[in-house]
């Protein structure tokens, strides 16, 4: 069950950086353009938001089955001493559920925007913040496409 959904996360990562990068694009060029908001921009954003989600949903899963979490709660000490460990123990976690939650805030304070002009600039802010937060929290050191190598 652990590789599966760790493949199936590693897998979702990528939809999510699609959308991510997609839904601060159009945010981006909306807001430089001074287009009105388009079904696109709904959309990007909508996609952008419910693909974190369900990252979320699969990252808390495998947080619960994996090993390396699992060793790093049976001796906290070492694994706070381990930058690996306590990488996918705390760091990755919170940052992850910081960006979702930026990427949610960003959803809700664009449908409240008074404007086109606003609605761009809030979705390019949240999203870009939500996005940047996911860029910190990837484990860019492990492989890529596990399996594949």
């Amino acid at each position: 069950m652990y590789v599966g959904l760790l493949h199936l996360h590693n897998l979702t990562r990528w939809l999510v950086l699609i959308a991510a990068v997609v839904a601060v694009g159009v945010a981006i060029h909306g807001l430089v353009t001074r287009r009105p908001w388009t079904q696109l921009a709904r959309k990007s954003g909508t996609a952008f938001v419910i693909t974190l989600d369900v990252q979320l949903v699969l990252g808390l899963l495998l947080y619960v089955v994996s090993p390396i979490v699992r060793s790093g709660f049976a001796d906290m000490a070492t694994a706070m001493a381990d930058g690996a460990v306590r990488f996918f123990l705390v760091e990755h976690l919170v940052l992850m559920i910081l960006a979702v939650a930026a990427a949610h805030v960003g959803s809700v304070l664009v449908r409240r925007a008074p404007s086109d002009r606003a609605k761009h600039a809030r979705a390019a802010t949240w999203y870009s913040l939500a996005l940047a937060l996911v860029l910190l929290a990837i484990p860019w050191w492990r492989p890529l496409f596990p399996g594949l190598a």
